[in-house]
């Protein structure tokens, strides 16, 4: 078989990330082939998929269907060579739809995953995971890297269920499989997105975030085919990465929305308050090891300005902004959006207490933060809750090493070369123990651990150690209990530095009554 004859499997094709590496695909110089499955409870087509549906409809099988369904997964599969899983159901979506999110990020992973199994195992499997895995970190361990601590935001469905199916492809025994940590997306789709929900409140002033655009989103996953297909990927597959945009598309949150309203000519300071938007339990972070997978498979090609300024000629209201007084932007488009049942105006002003202790700390701490910004202390500008600081020498991956989590072994030492004692010791970090005697050097076998609640399970050593997973029933809390693993030194390192030593018995259920809270039970 030449390489113009190999086909893609793509799944989330009418998706911000699925629908440029669709496009990307299409202009490559290897003529693939592409199958798209379409998600058959999704009304209408975005008209930019449409179009290249059109465009290269010899070359483009696509059908409606549900990934949740294993038949409709191996009408997909059927002929591909790799598969490229870009599906998932995320926030705001995956915000009001906990069961819908199941089923698209866990239970169609999981389906597809067996189908390749069940296949003969040789369809090379390419895993979109997320940065929402890593959960909320903010100062002072605002960089983070492959085999960091696994902990989901209270609330967040979308990454509860994504770090469950990107743990069932790391220890499913596939042959050719890559975890590509997907960080924020700058996407067509998210200035709409963001006025039709309280979403936009989300995003913490202070967050470490490392965006990447979607139009390289696209290129990266086209490189990633060609290259492989070329030879020149060696040691590239079953490994994990993070996607990032790398140092010029490190900011924060406030920075975010600067550089936003910047393009309009507008100042976030004259628009929002500091109170309107959550003071944690969110997710981002400044990838130390980004630049890996860019060595690999150099697909950065923009930046975050590049992006707004294309936005700016995208979307009419970029232009209105700029005649239109600050105040009114404000009054019209930001404040309507209290009334969301996702904003934290919203949580205020009903007394869903779950909520605003789980994105505030306490109503106390909500009413601190206060509606002034000469009081609230951006990291940006160089200010702590405990001091002044050199935020740019922060920012310089030079500088990030200090600031790494530790994660319990020797890391100058290959996986496959670690003994007992080394598995032993990381397990210890985790507060258990490696229950199994029989290793063999391979980091992809199962073998068994022991947490200190005493659950048994199996999982593999690169699993735990690169992956950053655990007791899959104490680290995958349904309910949210993260408090409870607290003081376990590993996760230790990033749940204190917003929470306090009060909270770790606080629970938040996720059920039909998803914001009923209940303390110290």
């Amino acid at each position: 078989m030449t390489t113009n004859e190999k086909t893609i499997a793509l799944t989330g094709a009418t998706g911000a990330m699925g629908g440029e590496v669709l496009k990307s695909l299409m202009e490559s110089d290897n003529n693939f082939k592409v199958r798209c499955i379409l998600f058959s409870a999704e009304k209408r087509i975005p008209s930019f998929v449409s179009k290249l549906l059109k465009k290269y409809r010899k070359r483009i099988y696509a059908f409606r269907g549900d990934i949740a369904c294993p038949e409709d997964c191996a009408r997909l599969l059927d002929g591909a060579d790799y598969l490229v899983h870009c599906a998932a159901l995320i926030p705001p979506k995956s915000d009001h739809n906990p069961h819908g999110t199941y089923l698209s990020n866990f239970v169609g992973t999981k389906n597809l995953v067996d189908e390749i199994i069940a296949k003969g195992n040789t369809v090379k499997y390419v895993h979109i995971a997320t940065v929402a895995v890593y959960g909320n970190r903010s100062f002072p361990h605002v960089w983070g890297r492959v085999g960091d601590p696994i902990i989901s935001s209270d609330y967040d469905a979308y990454s509860q269920y994504k770090l469950k199916a990107e743990r069932y492809v790391l220890d499913s025994g596939l042959k050719n499989f890559v975890s590509l940590r997907q960080t924020a997306v700058l996407h067509k789709y998210m200035f709409a997105n963001n006025l039709k929900d309280g979403l936009m409140f989300h995003t913490s002033w202070n967050c470490p975030l490392e965006w990447v655009t979607d139009v390289d989103s696209g290129i990266l996953i086209r490189h990633l085919v060609e290259y492989d297909l070329n030879n020149k990927l060696d040691g590239f597959w079953n490994n994990i990465y993070n996607i990032g945009g790398g140092k010029n598309c490190r900011l924060t949150g406030f920075e975010t929305f600067e550089q936003c309203f910047s393009v309009m000519g507008l100042h976030t300071k004259k628009i929002f308050k500091p109170n309107w938007n959550i003071a944690r339990n969110f997710h981002g972070v400044w990838f130390y090891d980004s630049d890996k997978l860019n060595e690999y498979l150099n697909y950065r090609t923009e930046n975050n300005e590049i992006f707004w300024k294309r936005m700016g000629k995208k979307y009419a209201i970029f232009k209105l902004a700029k005649i239109v007084p600050s105040a009114l932007i404000s009054k019209l488009i930001i404040r309507r959006l209290f009334k969301n049942t996702n904003a934290p105006k919203y949580w205020i002003k009903h007394r869903i207490d779950g909520r605003v202790k789980a994105f505030y700390g306490s109503y106390e701490a909500y009413e601190k933060i206060g509606t002034d910004w000469k009081g609230y202390p951006l990291l940006c500008e160089g200010k702590t809750e405990n001091g002044e600081i050199d935020y740019e020498a922060l920012k310089n991956v030079k500088n990030a090493k200090a600031l790494l989590l530790e994660h319990g072994y020797d890391e100058s030492k290959p996986l496959a070369k670690l003994d007992f004692a080394d598995l032993n010791g990381a397990a210890g970090f985790r507060g258990g123990k490696c229950l199994s005697t029989d290793y063999g050097g391979n980091i992809y076998k199962k073998i068994s651990w022991q947490c200190r609640c005493g659950h048994i399970f199996e999982s593999a050593p690169h699993t735990i150690l690169k992956g950053g997973y655990w007791c899959p029933k104490c680290c995958e809390p349904k309910p949210w209990r993260y408090g409870a693993i607290a003081d376990i030194p590993f996760y230790a390192q990033v749940y204190f530095d917003t929470h306090t030593r009060e909270e770790v018995n606080d629970v938040y259920p996720l059920s039909e009554h998803e914001d009923d809270f209940i303390v110290n039970k």
